[in-house]
């Protein structure tokens, strides 16, 4: 038995049949018929697609032929891959290639095989549409052009598989950026605007009673503008960050990053809401803790679920960061509180920017779900999932994992500033 030669383009060949996504699918119709077709103009029991993986045949469609695939050194289809024209062999056992060939020898005793090759229009060779019988055969002319013509329809039929998928691909795409445009009015009229509006209201009671006014009452007016504008400076900025990465302009850099350095400064600009609340704050974080990742990127990460395990924490409250150090070249990261928690639905919904529902904090704070989005999509970025486990009444524990440093030393380029 002689085993086929690989094609000299080989590699693109495999990578256009990857391409089509056809490879371990379900029967469906269309091929059936085509193969049944093969089977009828050339009168032979057995009729075939056959597409040529790496180390195997495949078929897509088959008549008269129980195997679903077949060890490539044994496919006549794979001789077939190198022909300029159909491949006919009017009788297997006077063909040296194939004599001895298992196929031939064994069931299902093959002697005659005509295969149509499925030819790409870059030129590539998948594989064939081919007539099989048991005794010696010939072919007319007609019906090896007959054979020819199912091999386009079989090519045809993949391209419009092809392009339906991609045409899916598309309109979902579509969908998500129309649920993006939607989100984007809503937290542009609602939840960016009436904050603007309570700042404009309370800077005109000031301006008009500021001489009028006890100290206290002053005072409550300027910090209510005071957290106001950072609750909004914060949207602005999970907004600003969500638009870069929508369009592609959020580029990802890499650098050696100290994680508690990172944790202490997030900590800095949300102390004042940590202390409003009286919450309890518990870090467990070794220091010189070096892990691998985009500083801005994991700095909003870590912003936004602290902002959020804050907003959702009663009154002394307490929050945990744990960072714990695997034995994997990995550390898992955690913030944990004991606040209102979510229900099983909630949780669902929370990563899909479509789904995702504004929720009042434990004291009214608002907010639009962008930050636990955004957070998700950074840390898809780096490889790593964002996890929740919650129980409503009991708090929540958002969870992720980043690859640690294997430098020695501390980079120029890490998170000090």
């Amino acid at each position: 038995m002689k085993i086929a030669d690989f094609p000299s383009n080989e590699q693109e060949r495999l990578g256009a049949l990857l391409r089509y996504k056809v490879l371990d699918t379900d029967f469906e119709d269309t091929y059936n018929e085509l193969t049944q077709l093969a089977s009828d103009i050339c009168q032979t029991p057995i009729a075939l697609i056959s597409l040529i993986d790496r180390d195997r045949q495949w078929f897509k469609a088959k008549v008269g032929l129980e195997a679903r695939e077949t060890p490539r050194d044994w496919a006549f289809c794979a001789h077939a891959l190198l022909q300029e024209d159909v491949l006919v062999v009017e009788d297997a056992l006077l063909d040296a290639r194939f004599s001895d060939n298992p196929l031939v020898i064994n069931d299902p005793l093959i002697r005659f095989y005509a295969g149509a090759q499925l030819k790409t229009a870059q030129g590539l060779v998948l594989g064939t549409i081919c007539a099989i019988d048991r005794v010696p055969r010939h072919l007319s002319e007609q019906q090896l052009h007959a054979l020819k013509v199912l091999a386009k329809q079989v090519i045809s039929q993949f391209e419009l598989r092809l392009a339906f998928e991609e045409l899916q691909a598309q309109a979902q795409r579509l969908h998500q950026l129309n649920a993006t445009k939607d989100k984007l009015f809503s937290i542009i009229s609602h939840d960016l605007r009436a904050p603007l509006s309570g700042i404009f209201s309370v800077s005109e009671i000031l301006l008009e009673d500021i001489h009028h006014l006890e100290l206290e009452d002053t005072k409550q007016f300027i910090n209510d503008i005071h957290e106001t504008s950072q609750q909004s400076l914060s949207l602005l900025d999970n907004l600003l960050r969500w638009s870069l990465l929508e369009t592609g302009k959020f580029n990802y850099q890499p650098v050696t990053i100290d994680l508690l350095a990172v944790i202490q400064k997030v900590l800095r600009l949300l102390n004042g809401a940590i202390v409003s609340k009286r919450i309890s704050l518990k870090i467990d974080c070794q220091a010189n803790l070096w892990v691998v990742g985009d500083k801005n990127m994991l700095a909003s990460v870590i912003q936004n679920l602290l902002s959020n395990a804050i907003k959702f924490s009663h009154p002394n409250g307490i929050i945990e960061i744990n960072v714990i150090d695997n034995q994997d070249q990995t550390v898992l990261v955690s913030i944990k509180d004991n606040g209102v928690g979510m229900t099983t639905e909630q949780q669902k919904q929370l990563f899909a920017v479509e789904k995702n529902q504004s929720t009042h904090g434990t004291q009214g704070e608002t907010g639009t779900g962008l930050g636990l989005v955004l957070s998700y999509q950074f840390l898809k970025i780096h490889g790593s999932i964002l996890t929740v486990k919650s129980e409503q009444g009991k708090g929540a524990v958002f969870s992720f994992k980043l690859n640690k440093s294997q430098l020695s030393k501390i980079p120029s380029e890490s998170f000090m500033e």
